[in-house]
């Protein structure tokens, strides 16, 4: 009787085994290009876009809407509106988002309603505030020019988030 439940229960555990494996899928890249194309020839500011930010780093968002609109929500964009995201090698998301026109709200959803700390960094040849959210997971990088605000965010250390910042490059001028 136990071999006869052996030669049973064997095959249901390694099919249940088999259809309940769950490998960590990878993600899908998004095609930047066509996009970031739109973006730099419509926006009335250079937009910023990662030059090659690593080995093994997949860009997983982009989007572009101009003022009036649609943006990713549905809504219309309060503004010229640029988002571009990767995933590094250990799975961080690392976002880039700008935004002309009225920017307080913008600033503050983005960080998290994070603190400006009041320490500024030179990168990309930007000036950037750092700010910290309140439960300390995820930092980010502002920049607000008379233009543009910029910020680059990440749930990871300044360190990683600034040497991501340093890939940043202008990828259009103003139409």
């Amino acid at each position: 009787m136990v071999i006869s439940m052996a030669v049973l229960l064997v095959p249901i555990a390694v099919i249940v085994w088999w259809f309940t494996v769950n490998p960590d899928p990878k993600p899908e890249a998004v095609d930047v290009g066509a996009v970031l194309a739109v973006a730099a020839d419509e926006a009335p500011y250079p937009v910023l876009v990662a030059d090659e930010p690593g080995e093994d780093w997949i860009p997983v968002r982009v989007a572009w809407a101009a003022e009036g609109e649609p943006w990713i929500t549905d809504e219309e964009a309060t503004g010229n509106w640029w988002q571009v995201g990767y995933l590094s090698p250990d799975g961080i998301y690392f976002g880039v988002q700008q935004r002309d026109g009225a920017t307080g709200s913008f600033v503050s959803d983005t960080t998290r309603d994070g603190d400006a700390l009041g320490a500024t960094v030179e990168i990309a040849g930007l000036t950037w505030e750092r700010y910290e959210s309140d439960d300390e997971r995820t930092r980010s990088l502002v920049s607000e020019g008379e233009d543009v605000t910029s910020i680059v965010t990440a749930d990871t250390d300044f360190v990683e988030l600034e040497a991501f910042a340093a890939t940043l490059t202008e990828a259009g001028q103003p139409s």
